[in-house]
């Protein structure tokens, strides 16, 4: 069973055009991007769902989420827009930030890399195809458990390895999902062998076989752990005529240095003084640093926000509203114009790690109240997974909906709902 071709073939033809429309993107561009998404996907919840406690997480996900496979009856009610894309485009935001945290915004950028779409495409595909696949998991798994979860994930390796596009897999960490732990011991001890009995050597044996056998035991279970036993046996003899001279350089080592902490100690206790006196200086050079090349337009959220981050003051409690944040009416979808804004505004929370923001969605009193606190909470939480996908860390952004409970100007005139209907960014710490 190859899960990612299942849901491939069921999204070809018209409802794939049907989604690269929804993208403003050529069908072609979206088909790859979707390539490009699904194993990148699969292959995070295969990496998650190697051990019995990420395993029970992902089965957690299905059953709160309600994926059972119905979903998948009705993906084309889904991908044409309006309040069904926007609610599959959250669902997926939360599970990308649970599988790939901070790396998602790589995941983006290189997944609008080698398909050609642009980066805020790529990240709305990719948030529309993690609950299908989620959907498709729990479809197969239903009455299984998360023993049954696992072995579908462990089966699923060979595809997602002859899928995954160059550099997904060491961007997310996965490496060769079909790499033998035997393997690497090997190699860590026949570099060692070839290079001398020194004690830094032999600890990079230690350290290499011990970081194979966490990170690959995970993957290969017991047949991994047999075959780097056999390595063991093979290079145990190497190691006990090594340990005399070990012993030996061991205790030249000491000495260096108990001489050289003496030092260390006093150079260190006079540089707390200049080091601290840096800090405050030295991040705010970070900051800019980490801001060159992006140009804040006057007025927008970004150059405001950028003024009161370097201002140094008590400024949680203030918000901003974005100049130039544009929807579809009736939809939560972001304008393709208004990402320039957004992806400032993530550069700027990069740049300044320590603050924190609410993201906060607000319409004119238009249509019925319930309506537009929907609408105003959807938006929000567009916002949120657009400034995520460009590498901002979800934990660092609420999303709440205020529909038209908090107007800035009269709603006797357009002008005055213009102005109501907004997002605000609000620093929260």
């Amino acid at each position: 069973m190859n899960l990612m071709k299942m849901l491939q073939d069921q999204l070809s033809g018209e409802l794939m055009e049907q989604a690269s429309s929804f993208l403003g993107e050529s069908t072609a561009n979206t088909s790859s991007a979707m390539g490009a998404a699904l194993p990148s996907i699969l292959g995070s919840l295969i990496s998650k769902g190697s051990t019995q406690s990420g395993a029970s997480g992902i089965m957690d996900m299905i059953t709160k989420g309600g994926f059972d496979g119905s979903m998948l009856s009705n993906i084309g009610s889904m991908l044409g827009g309006g309040d069904a894309t926007s609610g599959l485009i959250n669902s997926g935001s939360g599970i990308l930030s649970s599988l790939m945290g901070n790396k998602l915004g790589g995941v983006v950028d290189l997944i609008a890399s080698v398909s050609g779409m642009k980066k805020s495409s790529s990240s709305s595909l990719l948030s529309m195809a993690a609950p299908m696949l989620m959907s498709l998991i729990g479809k197969q798994v239903m009455g299984k458990g998360v023993s049954g979860l696992m072995d579908l994930l462990s089966s699923q390796k060979e595809h997602v390895s002859s899928a995954m596009p160059a550099g997904m897999g060491s961007l997310l960490g996965l490496g060769n999902l079909g790499d033998n732990v035997s393997e690497t011991v090997s190699a860590a001890a026949d570099t060692a062998k070839s290079s001398g009995g020194g004690l830094l050597k032999w600890l990079l044996i230690g350290l290499a076989a011990l970081a194979a056998l966490w990170y690959f035991g995970l993957r290969t279970g017991c047949d991994a752990v047999d075959g780097a036993a056999d390595k063991v046996g093979e290079t145990t003899s190497g190691l006990v005529e090594g340990a005399t001279d070990v012993a030996g350089k061991a205790g030249e080592m000491v000495k260096d240095g108990a001489e050289a902490a003496g030092d260390m100690v006093k150079d260190g206790a006079e540089a707390v003084g200049d080091a601290a006196g840096a800090v405050v200086d030295g991040a705010a050079d970070l900051a800019n640093k980490a801001l060159e090349g992006i140009t804040f337009a006057a007025g927008s959220v970004g150059a405001k926000m950028k003024d009161l981050f370097a201002s140094g003051e008590d400024i949680v409690g203030q918000s901003i509203a974005f100049s130039n944040m544009k929807f579809p009416t009736g939809s939560a979808a972001i304008d393709a114009g208004s990402m320039d804004e957004v992806n400032n505004l993530a550069a700027l929370l990069k740049a300044y790690p320590k603050y924190n923001v609410e993201v906060g969605g607000h319409t004119d009193n238009t249509g019925q109240a319930d309506a537009n606190m929907a609408l105003s909470k959807a938006r929000a939480e567009s916002v949120k997974t657009a400034l995520v996908a460009a590498g901002v860390s979800a934990d660092r952004i609420s999303a709440k909906g205020y529909g038209s409970t908090m107007p800035t100007a009269s709603n006797d005139t357009k002008e005055g709902q213009a102005a109501n209907r907004r997002i605000e960014v609000t620093i929260t710490k």
